[in-house]
């Protein structure tokens, strides 16, 4: 009676390990997929606005960087977990203690970078969007000099560009009739300009011009309303990756310490006196 149990035992934790691999198998699809969409969501990245991003730091890595890599870094991720699930699955359909020691060891060290990584989510994820929004604007403050494309500055022909392409105006949104951010660009020789072209609705690079009701005026209708910090945090949809990316995580954790305590329990039984 006490084989059968163990052997009862061996199947269960058996099953529990297809179970468990299988649902990491989904998890790696569910970041690699996502990982695909946010990489094509980048593609607003051009040459041209990148030096703009790079102005800005995020944990000693330049802004630019982070937008171009954000994507590929969800796609390995991905890719890992499904080949760790992968590894999983054949170590419990073929019964190989080889296979199993490997994944254990993956699993303990995932297991322990997942914590080092939630605890890091939620303790500077505010620092970060307050840090990133106030380098910006001090970064429109002092290098925006032309309303060009093509002028002598390059980070001012950066801003238009991502004033064009994103569809906002300034960091921080501007309300009809006042200049918003433009107010506190000493370098800008702006004349009676309120706000740039590049800021007002139906201009393109191929037709860089703008009535003065947007420009002098900032009628409403006439200027994209969106701030620009919001208009980049929206290309990436954060509430909704955040919210997979934590679910993941923390799942992941709950059930990697479970496995990995049962793991333990079971190399107990196999060491007893019994021989199992």
């Amino acid at each position: 009676e006490l084989k059968m149990g163990l052997d009862c035992g061996g199947k269960m934790g058996q099953f529990i390990l297809v179970i468990i691999n299988t649902v990491f198998l989904l998890m790696g699809l569910g970041l690699f997929i996502p990982g695909i969409v946010l990489q094509t969501n980048i593609d607003f990245v051009s040459d041209e606005i990148k030096p703009v991003l790079d102005q800005v730091s995020v944990t000693g890595i330049a802004l630019g960087d982070v937008v171009k890599n954000l994507g590929i870094g969800f796609i390995i991720v991905g890719v890992f977990v499904f080949l760790v699930a992968v590894l999983g699955l054949m170590g419990a359909c073929c019964k190989s203690k080889c296979l199993l020691t490997i994944y254990a060891i993956i699993v303990l060290l995932i297991l322990l970078s997942q914590i080092v990584v939630v605890i890091l989510w939620f303790t500077m994820q505010n620092q970060l969007n307050s840090v990133v929004k106030d380098e910006l604007s001090t970064s429109l403050k002092n290098n925006f000099r032309e309303d060009s494309l093509k002028g002598s500055n390059q980070l001012s022909n950066g801003w238009n560009y991502i004033f064009l392409t994103l569809k906002c105006c300034g960091v921080n949104a501007v309300t009809a009739g006042n200049a918003g951010d433009f107010a506190n660009t000493p370098n800008w020789t702006k004349g009676s300009k309120k706000i740039p072209t590049s800021c007002c609705v139906g201009v393109t690079a191929s037709n860089y011009t703008a009535p003065p009701t947007c420009t002098d005026n900032v009628a409403a209708g006439t200027y994209y309303t969106s701030g620009c910090y919001d208009a980049l945090i929206n290309k990436f949809d954060t509430s909704k990756y955040s919210s997979v990316f934590l679910g993941v995580g923390v799942t992941i954790i709950i059930i990697e310490g479970n496995l990995h305590l049962n793991n333990k329990c079971n190399d107990k039984s196999h060491h007893s006196p019994m021989g199992y």
